[in-house]
């Protein structure tokens, strides 16, 4: 099945404005949430306030420019493109981790997460191996929930709005592109003025890692996106990839003085394999659009 373009949101002369309201918005509305977690510090509930200020901005732009709300991807799409959003993150974060266990950066498993897990799940003197499975399935499962009910406030104003926007004059790789930096253009303050890194060293090279991974990852949602169409199978692959390597696989794996290097969403290796994915599924694209 070949992708087929979202239907137009706002005549093709009126794009690029209507981006640059949409942007322009969104750092009006993330300013509250970047208050709040450099002054105030990382808390969850400060954390939803910015996440959500994609979606606010994509509501008064439709509002402004009379776009119908209803045309930012509300639907479920096919299950199997839901299925295929949560796995996404699940592989290329073990082919991520393998290299970085393999390679030596760090190891499995760091008994600090085990301690930590086992006391706050109430495990103690359960195994190693119990613990992280049920950690898994909590993480997975319960913790999914209410990543998926912050993270769904950035899709739909990245995928929902900002993606099917710039497809209707631009292609799919630049449209990524685009969406991609401006994603990560969008987490610098919080990049530069919170503890959101890897320390404070060498953070100009955290930040160009962190943004070839935003970059990559809007590469793949670009294309589940156009082949669910809808923001949920989106944010699904967003919550994944927070749930999986934000609070498993890189809680679990023991660093060394070195790993902040590599391990992460600030280091060399997981940034570079999601943006190796993100290429896959361009090609995939295009080959599917032949």
């Amino acid at each position: 099945m070949s992708l087929i373009r979202h239907e137009e949101l706002v005549s093709d002369d009126k794009v690029i404005s209507t981006a640059l309201t949409f942007v322009v918005l969104t750092g009006l509305f993330a300013s509250i949430g970047y208050y709040m977690l450099i002054e105030l510090g990382i808390k969850r509930h400060f954390m939803a306030t910015f996440m959500w200020s994609p979606a606010l901005a994509a509501f008064a732009t439709c509002k402004i420019r009379g776009i119908d709300i209803r045309s930012l991807g509300w639907g479920f799409g096919p299950t199997r493109w839901a299925w295929t959003a949560y796995l996404i993150p699940i592989v290329y974060g073990l082919v991520a981790y393998g290299i970085i266990w393999v390679g030596g950066f760090g190891t499995v498993v760091d008994p600090q997460f085990i301690n930590e897990v086992g006391a706050f799940l109430g495990l103690s003197g359960w195994s190693d191996t119990a613990v992280i499975i049920i950690a898994v399935l909590m993480f997975a499962v319960v913790g999914l929930v209410w990543r998926l009910g912050a993270v769904i406030g950035e899709e739909i104003g990245w995928r929902g709005f900002l993606t099917p926007l710039l497809l209707q004059k631009f292609s799919f790789p630049v449209t990524s592109l685009i969406v991609g930096v401006v994603w990560a253009l969008w987490h610098l303050p919080i990049l530069l003025y919170t503890k959101y890194n890897a320390g404070p060293q060498d953070i100009e090279l955290q930040v160009l890692n962190y943004t070839v991974m935003t970059i990559g990852v809007s590469f793949i949602l670009t294309y589940v996106y156009l082949r669910s169409r809808s923001i949920w199978a989106a944010s699904l692959l967003h919550a994944a990839h927070n749930a999986f390597i934000l609070s498993v696989l890189d809680p679990m794996t023991l660093k060394y003085e070195e790993s902040w290097r590599f391990t992460g969403e600030f280091g060399f290796v997981l940034p570079y394999v999601i943006l190796a994915f993100g290429l896959g599924f361009w090609y995939r694209a295009r080959k599917e659009a032949q």
